[in-house]
């Protein structure tokens, strides 16, 4: 029914109507008035297209034929009339009713996330206007006031885009984007606005580098890993398989790859686990250990890592069964990602993947599989079960980085999202003097500060379960009654091992973020060259700067306690999504 109502269908479908009635209609008068077949096809269309072909002789008997094809003819001549008359008008009708908008959703941008956020607001009924920059019209929207037109500072001004409440960037173009935002922000200076890079790496630095009031720059496969991992804790799984360290496969390193590496190792630190070991396989291998080399310095100090070259191969399901069975006698290992680009040649590998282990009699948790579609695989669940259980949390391919999870993981239809970064950061105020460069409300920090401090909320559940707290049950969200669970955490001044424990993790954990930043150890700070003399074993630290990493675990603890009453926990309607909250800002920025 949707599809014979579609304008495209509905005016062909009149056409031939109206066409085929008129001939049958002057095939009966044919006769009567001596009409030849050149005369009724002539009068058919004459009769059509509105022109006065009938005749006053006393031959001619009105035909109802004839009247209805008249009226099918004067249907489709108005819906096409119509349809053209607001073709040409779309841009002015949008932008009339565009000025009148108050505290919508602004998406600008041609990139697939773009789409995804508006179908994504629409859903959950939020008034939204997507700027699409292109003369091409888009598919309509139902909810959304689409508005094809390439974007400029012009349409800027024109559509009062000040008015919005929050703005999204997502540009196939990475440049036109960072053009897009800069006019963006002179025409609403106040506007909060959220920018997104294919490159992970390239939105940290640009976050740094530039530093553009307001804006947030963030990745969309970044942000999907950060919701997988909260979903799915990769040390639990290494738990679960009864595993001395976590070890994790990472097949293709791409962009995909590179994310997967930066958040695995920021989440996975826990008291339980070893030094964590990764196995790269890409057949660019050369190329990849010299931009670890390069880029990350020091992440051999935090991480045991290996590059496997799979030799260049046209079918993508050729894999290195000598170099995985290598690797897997190193260490067993725990899970795997398959980060390729196209999501037929990722499936395809994660299936050979999947029959190697099976074949070798490996065992494995989950092969996670990026794809830009979501529903071709299971979504990872989170957990319902304690992390002590016996076997692993799932099994087989799961699939992760669908496009339309991008708003989700941007936490953008959820109501104070900022309610728990808040209470971290005054909290950790109060810990600081007060001259401190970080010592500012949250309304001063930068976008910088502030998505500084998100990162650390992923080490969140590694740090609950060292300290005995079963994580799963925690992330696992409210129960049936609908109460959120119960986080009972044990009290520090009572244990100054666990408390001593949890410093020395937390110290553990800054060094793994510094290190995959691209800093390394040096007896004199340097922020230029990215030297700091405290990226060092925590033994070898000055009792000092352990005090640091002590108040930082104790004010973690507070801000839990005084959020669990308010039922701030990881999957109810009242938590922020792990992709947007925070814990404390680091002191050791």
């Amino acid at each position: 029914m949707r599809r014979l109502l579609n304008l495209a269908v509905l005016l062909p479908v009149l056409g031939v109507l109206a066409i085929s009635f008129a001939i049958w209609g002057w095939l009966v008068q044919s006769r009567a008035l001596e009409l030849n077949y050149i005369d009724v096809v002539y009068r058919a269309i004459g009769s059509v297209t509105l022109s006065t072909i009938y005749d006053s002789s006393s031959k001619w008997n009105r035909d109802w034929r004839l009247d209805l094809a008249r009226a099918f003819g004067v249907t489709a001549f108005l819906m096409a009339a119509t349809k053209v008359f607001v073709n040409l008008l779309s841009y002015e009708i949008s932008a009339y009713f565009g000025r009148f908008r108050k505290n919508h959703l602004l998406v600008v941008g041609d990139h697939p996330v773009a789409k995804g956020v508006v179908e994504a607001a629409v859903r959950h009924g939020v008034q939204v206007t997507w700027f699409a920059n292109s003369e091409v019209p888009i598919d309509a929207i139902a909810g959304a006031l689409i508005v094809p037109h390439n974007w400029n500072r012009h349409m800027a001004v024109r559509f009062q885009v000040d008015r919005a409440a929050r703005s999204v960037v997502a540009f196939t173009n990475e440049v036109e984007q960072i053009a897009a935002v800069r006019a963006l922000r002179v025409v609403a200076p106040a506007l909060p606005i959220t920018m997104n890079f294919g490159d992970p790496w390239f939105a940290d630095w640009m976050d740094e580098l530039e530093n553009i009031s307001g804006v947030r720059f963030v990745s969309q496969i970044q942000l999907s890993i950060r919701d997988l991992h909260w979903r799915q804790p990769p040390f639990v799984i290494a738990e679960r398989m009864g595993h001395a360290r976590l070890h994790a496969l990472i097949v293709g390193f791409g962009r995909g790859g590179e994310a997967v590496l930066s958040d695995l190792l920021l989440c996975c630190l826990t008291g339980n686990l070893g030094k964590p070991m990764i196995t790269i396989v890409d057949p660019r291998a050369s190329e990849v250990r010299r931009s670890l080399a390069q880029r990350c310095p020091g992440l051999a100090d935090s991480v045991d890592y290996f590059v496997i070259d799979p030799g260049q191969t046209v079918d993508v399901r050729v894999l290195p069964v000598t170099d995985l069975a290598a690797a897997e006698a190193r260490a067993p290992i725990s899970l795997a990602y398959v980060c390729v680009d196209a999501d037929e040649r990722a499936i395809a590998l994660a299936v050979s993947l999947q029959a190697v282990f099976q074949r070798q009699g490996w065992q494995i948790g989950p092969i996670f599989t990026r794809l830009s579609n979501g529903g071709a695989l299971p979504d990872a669940s989170i957990v319902t079960d304690g992390p002590k259980s016996a076997g692993p949390l799932l099994t087989g391919l799961v699939g992760f980085g669908a496009t339309d999870d991008f708003a989700h993981a941007l936490g953008l239809f959820q109501s104070g999202n900022d309610a728990l970064p808040r209470l971290f950061h005054e909290a950790y105020r109060r810990t600081v003097p007060q001259h401190s460069a970080t010592n500012l409300p949250w309304e001063a920090l930068t976008e910088q500060m502030r998505e500084s401090n998100r990162r650390l909320l992923v080490h969140l559940p590694a740090k609950l379960a060292t300290a005995g707290v079963d994580v799963a049950a925690w992330l696992a969200g409210p129960a049936a009654s609908g109460s959120p669970p119960e986080l009972t955490l044990p009290d520090l001044d009572s244990n100054p091992e666990l408390l001593e424990r949890l410093a020395a993790l937390e110290h553990t954990r800054w060094m793994m973020d510094r290190h995959i930043g691209g800093w390394q150890y040096g007896p004199t700070r340097d922020n230029g060259r990215r030297i700091h003399p405290d990226l060092k074993p925590y033994g070898d630290l000055d009792d000092v700067i352990r005090g640091y990493d002590r108040t930082m675990v104790r004010e973690t603890w507070t801000a839990l306690t005084s959020s669990a009453g308010t039922g701030f926990f990881p999957s109810g309607n009242k938590m922020p999504h792990p992709a947007t909250v925070a814990t404390m800002a680091g002191r050791k920025s």
